[in-house]
């Protein structure tokens, strides 16, 4: 899908249009190769300039060559799987014209919708640079909401965990703990690129006061979301192996409940076996037999109830 966004006109919001524009902003979302020729054709760039922006492996990083920038950034992405909600990442992708900027990505990049929908204060479609550190700020911050939807998730898990005698929870907390591993490391992609960003000639030399002071909050919150990935990496790692322990501890709880109730349970039925043979037993001839066996079965029954609860096994 390709869409043309403006925001050179009196509202100053981007407005789709049907034509390759200066100051425009050209949206690719999954796009064919019909699509990626006609912009390449427009804008005499070469088609693998856009392609590789399509690869899922490729890492963020800053390219520039003359008149062309090239940009790629990491963004969180929701993947669920056999009901198991796990994260993931996905690259987005920038290529910046003289004229044009270019944004690619294999699927709708909700930061993106929210350039598109004028929803962004200070966005202009000819401010290359302005919109680079915008979306770079936005996406960091998208990080940090993630890590902390994973925090809430991840303390879900624990308080169904500490009753649970399934493995169920563990897959969820697995899926959790390598989710942490691709944002770690997508986030320290991102950190790089801003880093390199910060430093660029190319890039410092269009920079105005204001894109400045959005690169270093772009740099902070980046930084606070990496940190935040360590910290719920490590805690996920080591609650899991308590965690599997308490697993375990439950099942053999389950096992020794089931064999005390198995053990008391025996004595009525041993003392049942005896007095049912057919053959002369004791109290044969008296009256109260079977009340008086009832209720020695049962105290002994009681006896070693309580003889389990004293040695705690029950």
């Amino acid at each position: 899908m390709i869409q043309i966004y403006s925001s050179l006109n009196e509202s100053r919001l981007p407005v789709l249009q049907d034509s390759i524009t200066k100051g425009c902003w050209i949206r690719l979302i999954k796009p064919t190769e019909e699509e990626l020729s006609f912009v390449c054709d427009q804008l005499s760039i070469e088609k693998s300039e856009l392609t590789v922006l399509l690869d899922e492996e490729e890492r963020p990083r800053v390219e520039h060559d003359q008149d062309l920038s090239l940009i790629l950034i990491d963004t969180p992405y929701v993947v669920t799987e056999d009901d198991i909600e796990s994260y993931t990442t996905i690259p987005a992708g920038f290529v910046i014209l003289p004229d044009v900027i270019i944004s690619v990505s294999l699927r709708k990049n909700p930061i993106l919708d929210t350039f598109s929908a004028g929803k962004i204060k200070n966005f202009s479609t000819d401010n290359h640079a302005g919109f680079i550190l915008l979306f770079l700020y936005k996406n960091a911050g998208i990080f940090v909401q993630t890590l902390r939807l994973i925090d809430k998730r991840t303390a879900e898990i624990e308080k169904t965990l500490k009753k649970s005698t399934k493995n169920e929870e563990l897959f969820h907390m697995l899926a959790l703990s390598k989710s942490l591993v691709y944002i770690t490391n997508s986030l320290k992609g991102n950190g790089g690129v801003l880093e390199k960003l910060s430093k660029s000639q190319v890039v410092a030399g269009t920079l105005t006061e204001d894109d400045r002071d959005l690169l270093d909050d772009a740099i902070i919150e980046n930084s606070q979301a990496m940190e935040m990935a360590q910290t719920y990496s490590e805690t996920i790692s080591s609650t899991m192996g308590a965690f599997a322990s308490i697993i375990n501890n439950n099942v053999n709880w389950i096992m020794k409940l089931f064999t005390s109730f198995a053990a008391i349970m025996a004595i009525p039925m041993v003392v049942a076996g005896f007095f049912g043979m057919n053959v002369n037993v004791p109290l044969n001839e008296y009256p109260f037999a079977f009340i008086s066996i009832v209720a020695g079965t049962l105290g002994i029954s009681m006896l070693l109830i309580f003889v389990m609860m004293k040695k705690r096994i029950l």
